[in-house]
């Protein structure tokens, strides 16, 4: 069925969202385990992060055909975080001598903290990665803010401005990044590759200073982020009266969570009361980790591990997280198969039946 805009704008909602919702249980955790020395590897994964992406844009075919300059970096930006917080979801830069000036409706997430308390993450978030995402696209490249303690409820601007050669009069790029569904698509995928790209930077960070202590604030996070999720899915399940097994569970992330456009699934789907069994064969965020080689993959397989089991055990404790092939293990495709053993019947798999109490 064809999507329309808005409903392209919905599907990649969500995926905004868990940035926000990764920042709060990471520095939550952080700060419980670590103190202030976690909280400088925190923001020292924030600027990795950035210097990525940084580069990322500069390295596209977009960024390539492009001269480099501050209108140029802003057509290259490859994620929703900013088209949302934007009027009409459309960035709209104005030129101002030198400057590029971006005027957004709010700091992106700012509106996900407005009722969850300190937002003091957001703005280390914001700082560092800027500053990452500069020097990774161009030492000429300067952005500035101002105000990232503001309310959900005020505006936020970004100067930007460049320094190198004379590229600078690009023109200003006001494309309708959601009014095609091609483009709409590679922004959802990007989207969440990104975000892949925050935890594993930021797990990374962590390890580095600290260890397995590090890893295991990581890991914290990465499962109260799933956690979160699963809160809210069992609290719909339950306003719903709806069952708290595997059906449920599917039915509800498949309305609160992106279209299949940004994964592809095929083959041998199997979904009832106490087996969800899926093999998916394009995954976004797979891909920015294998971008990094085993390390990469390595730590893509701590985000599996703790983010799924997080998404099953907080909506039935019951739950069993599993799987036959995973990519973040080098498979070509990750086959999942959870279970809630006490609801498996003589109908499902014979690995869930195997998994029955007798």
């Amino acid at each position: 069925m064809t999507q329309t805009r808005q409903q392209r704008i919905e599907s990649v909602r969500i995926m905004v969202e868990y940035n926000w919702m990764y920042l709060r249980h990471l520095y939550a955790s952080v700060c419980e385990r670590l103190g202030e020395s976690g909280i400088e590897a925190m923001k020292a994964g924030f600027r990795q992060h950035g210097r990525y992406r940084g580069e990322s844009i500069r390295n596209s075919a977009k960024g390539c055909a492009t001269p480099r300059g501050a209108a140029a970096f802003l057509q290259c930006w490859d994620t929703a975080e900013l088209l949302l917080a934007s009027r009409g979801e459309c960035l709209q830069p104005t030129r101002d001598g030198d400057r590029v000036i971006v005027q957004l409706e709010r700091i992106p997430g700012r509106e996900y903290f407005a009722d969850k308390g300190d937002a003091t993450v957001l703005q280390l978030y914001w700082r560092e990665l800027l500053t990452g995402i500069a020097a990774g696209y161009d030492e000429a490249l300067s952005i500035q803010t101002e105000h990232l303690d503001a309310g959900a409820d005020k505006t936020w601007e970004l100067e930007l401005t460049f320094n190198g050669l004379p590229s600078s009069q690009t023109p200003v790029d006001t494309q309708d990044k959601f009014s095609d569904p091609v483009t709409a698509i590679d922004i959802s995928r990007r989207t969440a590759g990104v975000f892949s790209g925050l935890c594993m930077h930021t797990t990374q960070a962590l390890m580095q200073r600290f260890g397995g202590t590090g890893e295991e604030a990581a890991r914290t996070a990465l499962y109260n982020f799933g956690a979160e999720r699963a809160v809210g899915m069992r609290e719909q399940a339950e306003r719903d009266g709806r069952t708290l097994d595997f059906n449920s569970w599917f039915d509800i992330i498949s309305e609160r969570d992106p279209n299949s456009s940004a994964w592809v699934f095929r083959g041998d789907t199997h979904i009832s009361a106490g087996v969800f069994q899926v093999t998916c064969t394009y995954c976004p965020m797979a891909e920015v980790w294998t971008e990094f080689g085993p390390d990469g993959l390595a730590l893509g397989y701590v985000y599996d591990m703790e983010v799924h089991r997080g998404l099953v055990e907080a909506f039935n404790p019951e739950g069993v997280v599993a799987w036959e092939k995973v990519k973040t293990r080098g498979d070509r495709v990750c086959n999942f198969r959870f279970s809630i053993p006490s609801l498996v019947t003589d109908d499902d798999p014979p690995w869930a039946r195997g998994l029955r109490n007798t």
